[in-house]
């Protein structure tokens, strides 16, 4: 017969303390603070995009609301984790559900970019493109090579030698029809069409020219169209906001007619101007033909371009098939391509 070794001694098994604790799951801590690490600036990114600043040096930060997404996908893979190893789950299964909810809010802000919302087209197609030339300093060449497929063509920030370097690429002959009025410096903007330009003016007082003009397309009809180039946040004197206000008021005024507004906004999708354009009815090409988020500053960096500040924009007697960037040597930007047509 086996006797037990507490037998033979005479002593009892010894029992777990009254106050022992079961372990805690290791590394419970770190996720937790990893998690509160992440939320900080995805949080700062959501309530900048529900309560847009109009200050020059908030608007610099609300740049970057997009990438709030990534913090709380970071966020929200740590409180998995926790959640599924806790042993008392419910504050932190409340906090993970709240942050899935705002995850899934910056989702629906971003989502639409790559749903295409098939507006039919009602007419033959036309061609838009759009460059900040960056103080002039884009090559020439690859601007002709590029345009060669474009019917109307936008180009900011360019200088008069920048222009006067097109025209050895037929550039005259390809857009027999322009708009603008170069100055010394880099603040010109200028429009170029293979068809009729009319009704042209500059669009108030701004830092960068601004020029809306309205263009005859054969089969199409007449369309207005609006070049522009608000100052950037970094202008100073609440120039940005400012300026695109009067870009605000200039499209109200041209909202009964079909409308496009492109170029350089300084300004992403998530900032209150962006927004208040939305609202009136105008709508990104690359939202209606679901092509993506576009970035397209900066784009002379070692790493691609991180803010999509140039933007096509169209209200809803248009519509876009497609819309794609390109690079250019000497410009900082990512120039856009959109191939547009009146929206049955």
């Amino acid at each position: 017969m086996t006797i037990s070794a507490s037998r033979r001694t005479g002593t009892r098994p010894r029992a777990a303390a009254w106050d022992s604790r079961p372990s805690r799951p290791r590394f419970q801590g770190l996720l937790c603070t990893i998690a509160a690490l992440a939320l900080l600036p995805a949080i700062a990114a959501t309530l900048m995009r529900v309560i847009p600043p109009a200050d020059d040096q908030t608007a610099r930060v609300a740049a970057f609301i997009s990438y709030g997404l990534l913090g709380y996908l970071i966020a929200l893979g740590c409180l998995l984790i926790v959640v599924a190893r806790a042993r008392h789950r419910f504050v932190i299964a409340v906090i993970t559900v709240a942050v899935a909810l705002l995850t899934l809010c910056h989702l629906a802000w971003l989502g639409p970019l790559f749903v295409n919302d098939h507006r039919a087209a009602g007419t033959p197609k036309f061609r838009l493109m759009s460059l900040n030339m960056h103080n002039g300093g884009a090559d020439s060449g690859k601007v002709a090579q590029r345009a060669e497929r474009a019917d109307i063509v936008i180009l900011v920030e360019a200088t008069p030698s920048a222009l006067q370097d097109l025209k050895p690429f037929g550039w005259d002959e390809r857009f027999p029809y322009s708009l603008g009025d170069p100055k010394d410096g880099f603040t010109n903007t200028a429009v170029y069409s293979r068809f009729p330009l009319r009704q042209s003016n500059l669009i108030g007082t701004t830092s960068y020219q601004q020029w809306e003009t309205t263009v005859r397309i054969p089969k199409v009809g007449s369309i207005r169209l609006m070049a522009v180039h608000p100052c950037n946040p970094y202008c100073g004197g609440d120039r940005w906001s400012a300026e695109h206000q009067l870009l605000h008021e200039a499209v109200i005024d041209n909202l009964d007619q079909p409308l496009i507004v492109a170029g350089d906004f300084n300004a992403v999708d998530d900032h209150g101007p962006m927004q208040a354009l939305r609202h009136l009815g105008l709508k990104s090409a690359t939202d209606v033909a679901g092509a993506g988020w576009l970035p397209t500053y900066p784009a002379d960096e070692p790493f691609p371009p991180l803010l999509p500040i140039d933007h096509v924009m169209i209200n809803k007697e248009l519509t876009a098939s497609s819309v794609t960037s390109f690079a250019i040597p000497g410009t900082d930007h990512r120039g856009l391509f959109a191939t547009l047509a009146g929206a049955r």
